[in-house]
């Protein structure tokens, strides 16, 4: 049996659409796991509703503690032998956990993973991700999936999305990874117990081609204003797969350089947005922690630049420079870019 956990926080336009796909779903030995993480809205309720119709339905209520302890919330009471995820805000494909069970159950897979749609307000966009569908044993994850799964070699592009609600995990694989996610996270918190949990796979599955969940983007769920804690955060997905790249027999510290990056963008994004918000002296004080942090150091000696876009590439710069004016410049003529772009 899989247990399904959706999270769910100020998505009622959306969580109708949500349940009734898995409900809908042409497997039928499931739990479902609705998680409401204090949701302001009447979802609440909906999820209550629902339960009442259909036994395999539980409902967690708790306090809003966001979406990695809403997700760890509904592991601790599911009970399946796989664990999948759905977003309250997307749905499913009818044959999706049909599909990706039947997978697991033939080749007794860690994980399986399939291909998504992201959903624009205006279009549908298939998925694409590095690798060739199929079974991988351990050495076929050492050798191909491993090297390349966070970073493929171009700027940026993961060899395998981070999202877990493309995948399953088999119970044991995921329960030593995601109780470790620090519930701080928000973003990156995928990245930080999915690729773990490939790391300890002995095996997985790639269902390539098969676009079975459908992700929803909405462009004003993109944050537009800035994020005083931003900085205190935005390194903890970092940190937790750096620590588990010293735990595993396979080293992704050169992928986690490329990361590490990614990261920082956001940063110098969010940084831009701040505006009369922050004084210039805190300006200052974000930037010298960003120039003299030791692992920000490490991994913009080790990244190749020619293969870097030219605006990560002018931060990479700054950083081995030490520039603080190089940085601060560069930051305020973002935030007059972004004011244009507006």
């Amino acid at each position: 049996m899989i247990s399904i956990i959706v999270p769910i926080y100020k998505v009622e336009k959306y969580i109708n659409k949500c349940i009734d796909s898995i409900l809908n779903q042409k497997l039928k030995d499931f739990e479902l796991i609705l998680v409401d993480d204090g949701s302001p809205d009447n979802c609440g309720k909906i999820c209550d509703e629902y339960s009442k119709k259909d036994n395999r339905i539980k409902v967690i209520h708790k306090k809003n503690g966001g979406l990695v302890s809403a997700r760890q919330a509904g592991f601790k009471v599911s009970t399946g032998e796989y664990i999948g995820f759905v977003d309250g805000d997307d749905y499913i494909e009818e044959n999706m956990f049909f599909d990706m069970m039947e997978k697991a159950k033939e080749y007794n897979a860690d994980m399986v993973l399939c291909d998504f749609f992201h959903l624009y307000p205006d279009k549908k966009v298939k998925s694409k991700q590095y690798f060739e569908g199929g079974f991988y044993d351990k050495k076929s994850l050492e050798k191909y999936i491993y090297p390349k799964m966070i970073f493929s070699g171009s700027y940026y592009s993961f060899g395998f999305t981070p999202s877990c609600w493309s995948k399953i995990f088999k119970r044991e694989v995921l329960e030593n990874n995601i109780m470790k996610v620090d519930t701080r996270i928000k973003m990156g918190e995928d990245a930080a117990f999915t690729y773990p949990c490939m790391l300890d796979s002995n095996n997985i599955y790639f269902i390539k081609n098969k676009h079975l969940y459908n992700y929803r983007i909405n462009p004003k769920s993109m944050t537009q204003s800035y994020d005083k804690n931003l900085w205190n955060i935005i390194l903890l997905p970092y940190y937790r797969l750096k620590e588990k790249s010293f735990e595993s027999d396979f080293d992704i510290s050169f992928q986690l350089n490329y990361y590490l990056l990614y990261l920082i963008n956001f940063v110098i994004r969010n940084e831009a947005k701040a505006g009369k918000i922050k004084s210039l002296k805190d300006k200052i004080k974000i930037i010298k922690e960003i120039l003299y942090n030791d692992d920000i150091l490490k991994a913009i000696k080790e990244v190749d630049l020619n293969i870097l876009p030219n605006h990560t590439k002018t931060i990479v710069k700054f950083i081995r420079k030490k520039s603080v004016l190089g940085l601060y410049i560069y930051i305020n003529m973002f935030s007059i870019f972004l004011r244009i772009k507006r």
